[in-house]
């Protein structure tokens, strides 16, 4: 009877102990939801930003500067710094450690701190980069780079191969097909009949028809055929390996580890789901992209909302939210709270694969929720710089990558700009309000200068944009992340969460391509330095705004200050109110020549003036360039050249006719047997193709042109020899003399050494450079041309290695500005009465 009643007595006591923990957990979450509806007070005086604690600053500094230099030295050049760095963080320590400096005296010791933290931060990359081999790539594939001929490499893939579509240039067969792309290292590579041991990574390409029936997860061991040509210096990949034979594996292909089993059935789950939530789901839990095509990818690109598809810091902020939120309600303390986030958060990265970009995610995301969730954002600021420093020690390559770039300036705007510019907004708004406009403005700003220099163009929404979706992304990361490992163990409940999190991913995906719609959606900024000077100039002004930078000191600093102010808050307004979407893009008048974005491709336009335009070249897909000529508002084309008959050059001439008139059809074949291009224009009068031949001229407007090859007889491998290279001159008002254009098509290099030899290649302003930039296009015709600028029409992320650092050596060795597509999007070149200038749209959006 006793036992009875002490039992009742215990669980009367639970039962009032559980009522007293939901009353105070309903306490808390009005409390919480009335200060997130809060106003401030507009007279309450501005807090104090105080100092901000930038210790860090000079090892962040000279690690980064060095990471960046360091992946472009060999061995040797490596090893010197490294000594050398040490030796002068040895010598700044003992400066610093002396308590006198002789007549210096000893005020002057802490100024030793600064040179000894950046050298020793700096030596330590060196000795890392050493360590790892990374100046020790072998001479064979330098040499297989420079000779393009195909050497035979045992490999091992180091992540999961990617898929693509691409075109087969050098077929005749235009027909799309399946491509992949995977980061692997070679292990061992044949030379004279041996194999030579290597350890380099490598970018290796190669067509689904060539692969193994089985799948090829990472840690397969392969044998391969393939060319090499050299990626851009400092490259994580020094080389891209493009494949020539079947791919050989060498021993059982590698069971799928469990996680990455775990994410293949969260792939297949959401097959199910409405588009476009089936293909932006994955992406959105774990960064994988494989569902998503190119259309959708450049719809959230413009909307600003791409970056939601990779995994980020915000993912880990929010895994490790949700866990400290449900062990608060549960009572926990404030140490096993920190513990089961951190075993939450490395839960997630084993997860979603332990790659660089997730590390990467891991720290930022935990140093933002610090920074944005905390009352410690001055310590938040050197966790920060710590945290560049480990991870460019641990991965020095980090330093050039603009992922890592945009991560690191995103959080130190959300620490710098995000909660003061809360506060100052939360005068006008609700605090749940205003700091999700201040998280988002903060992080556009402070990465604005890495977005221009990527790509001079802004969008216009994006802010709006990341505001309207902010709340689904919570949702969907916490109910896709508990899906993947559900799914396993009890496959309806795992069903559940994926509808949960897919249908807010539809939402997304249906937002994105509505936004990427709008009129104006994506405006032009300033190209070149200007545009990063300007960039970086609203960050300072920000910063001077808010009070984190002191302007000066003296009389006129609260009158700096307001002026600051004034400033930053027309640019704000100008980023988050889409007030320029109501003036429509000027129409261009003075443009000379434009390279279209066409993708992996080329697609050009030259002025005629009032008889119209020439087009040369028209890109895989006629989407591309009939947007190219609607922007620059060509009704009419004079002429359109076919260089030659791959469908990288012809594939989109129906885009041409269809909206405009086209009086004359030219091209150039090596087949006699194939059909000639054909036209419809949108005047009812086709044009009947003309086959040209060195020598041809002809004009239309102001425009004059020649035909210098292909030479009847001459050179010739492939189709790509027998294309049209045309010099165009232009006659410019104000100009002494015509703007010259030289358009080489896709010619290699023995041809295009024919042409040179016979002196038929002179001096030109502009150069199309040939073949996209390939080693194959030749290095003779930079110095003979010796152009102003040359324009590079090449896809971005391509599988062929465009262009190749052989091309572009060959150019910067000439002092020749390069301009690329891939880059820029579709670049201007046009004349401002004194010279050419160059102003570009950014990546074109869907028409």
């Amino acid at each position: 009877m006793c036992t009875g009643k002490m039992d009742s007595d215990a669980w009367a006591d639970q039962a009032a102990r559980s009522k007293r923990n939901l009353a105070h957990a309903q306490l808390r979450f009005a409390g919480r939801l009335r200060e997130s509806l809060a106003r401030s007070p507009k007279n309450e005086a501005e807090p104090e930003p105080g100092p901000i604690d930038m210790r860090g600053g000079w090892a962040m500094a000279g690690a980064w500067a060095a990471a960046l230099g360091g992946v472009r030295l060999d061995a040797a050049g490596q090893a010197a710094w490294a000594i050398g760095l040490w030796l002068a963080a040895g010598v700044a320590l003992l400066a610093l450690l002396r308590p006198r400096h002789g007549r210096i005296g000893s005020a002057a010791t802490p100024s030793f701190a600064a040179p000894a933290l950046c050298c020793a931060a700096a030596a330590l990359i060196f000795t890392q980069l050493l360590l790892a081999g990374a100046g020790t790539n072998p001479r064979a594939l330098h040499a297989a780079a420079a000779t393009g001929e195909p050497v035979r490499v045992q490999l091992e893939f180091t992540a999961t191969p990617r898929a693509g579509t691409a075109v087969n240039r050098f077929s005749e067969d235009p027909r799309e097909h399946t491509q992949y792309t995977v980061e692997a290292r070679v292990l061992r590579m044949a030379e004279h009949g041996s194999w030579l041991g290597a350890g380099v990574p490598v970018h290796l390409s190669y067509p689904a028809s060539r692969a193994p029936a089985a799948p090829l997860p990472a840690g397969s061991s392969l044998e391969v055929l393939a060319r090499v040509s050299a990626a851009e210096p400092g490259a994580r990949e020094p080389f891209w390996l493009n494949a020539v034979s079947d791919l050989l594996l060498v021993g059982a292909v590698r069971e799928p580890g469990v996680f990455e089993g775990l994410r293949s059935r969260f792939v297949q789950a959401c097959a199910v789901l409405p588009e476009p939530g089936g293909a932006l789901l994955p992406g959105m839990v774990f960064g994988d992209r494989s569902g998503a095509d190119e259309e959708l990818n450049d719809a959230m690109k413009v909307a600003g909302l791409s970056h939601l598809t990779a995994v980020s810091g915000a993912n880990c902020a929010i895994v490790m939210g949700f866990v400290a939120g449900a062990c608060r309600l549960a009572g926990a303390r404030r140490a096993p709270t920190l513990l089961l986030g951190l075993l939450a958060l490395s839960g997630f990265v084993l997860l979603v694969g332990y790659e660089p970009s997730v590390l990467r995610a891991a720290v930022m995301g935990s140093i933002a929720a610090v920074g944005v969730h905390s009352s410690r954002g001055r310590k938040a600021m050197a966790a920060l710089m710590l945290a560049v420093v480990l991870l460019l020690a641990y991965d020095p390559w980090l330093a050039g990558e603009p992922a890592f770039q945009l991560s690191a300036l995103a959080t130190a705007g959300i620490v710098l700009i995000g909660r003061p510019l809360a506060v100052r907004l939360n005068r006008w708004m609700p605090a749940l309000l205003a700091e999700g406009i201040a998280i988002a403005l903060a992080a556009q700003i402070a990465c604005l200068p890495v977005l221009v220099a990527l790509n001079p163009s802004f969008s216009l929404y994006s802010v709006p944009a990341n505001l309207v979706v902010a709340p689904f992304i919570p949702w969907i990361t916490v109910a896709g992340t508990l899906g993947v490992p559900v799914l396993a163990v009890f496959e309806p409940a795992g069903s559940a969460l994926v509808w949960l999190a897919g249908m807010p991913a539809t939402t997304v995906g249906l937002l994105g391509t509505w936004i990427a719609a709008l009129p104006g959606a994506l405006r032009p900024w300033p190209a070149g330095a200007a545009g990063v000077l300007l960039a970086w100039g609203i960050v300072l002004g920000t910063l001077i705004g808010i009070g984190q930078v002191d302007p000066a000191a003296g009389t006129w600093k609260s009158r700096a200050r307001l002026a600051a102010q004034g400033v930053v808050t027309g640019v704000l307004l100008g980023l988050l109110l889409p007030v320029t979407a109501l003036v429509p893009t000027p129409a261009v008048d003075d443009w000379l020549v434009v390279s279209c974005d066409v993708g992996q491709g080329d697609g050009m336009l030259v002025n005629a003036g009032e008889a119209g335009a020439l087009v040369i070249d028209t890109g895989r897909e006629p989407g591309p360039i009939d947007e190219c000529l609607r922007r620059m508002q060509v009704k009419h084309v004079a002429a359109v050249f076919i260089t030659h008959q791959h469908a990288d050059h012809d594939g989109g001439l129906e885009g041409v006719g269809p909206r405009r008139s086209v009086d004359a059809l030219y091209y150039s074949m090596a087949d006699s047997t194939r059909a000639p291009p054909a036209i419809e224009a949108a005047s009812g009068e086709d044009p009947r193709a003309e086959q040209l031949g060195s020598g041809a001229t002809g004009g239309a407007g102001a425009v004059s042109w020649r035909v210098l090859g292909p030479l009847p007889g001459g050179v010739f491998t492939d189709e790509n020899d027998a294309s049209l290279v045309i010099r165009f001159e232009i006659q410019v008002p104000g100009s002494a003399r015509p703007i010259s254009l030289l358009a080489t098509g896709d010619m290699q290099e023995e041809a295009m050494d024919q042409l040179i030899g016979k002196g038929l290649v002179g001096q030109a302003d502009i150069l199309k450079v040939a073949h996209h930039g390939a080693a194959n296009g030749g290095t003779r015709t930079a110095p003979v041309v010796h152009p102003s600028l040359a324009l590079i029409s090449v896809g971005a992320g391509n599988t062929y290695g465009h262009p190749s650092e052989t091309a572009l050596r060959a150019l910067e060795e000439n002092q020749v500005t390069v301009l690329r597509t891939d880059h820029r999007g579709t670049i201007v070149v046009g004349w401002n009465g004194q010279g050419l200038q160059v102003t570009s749209w950014g990546p074109d959006p869907p028409p």
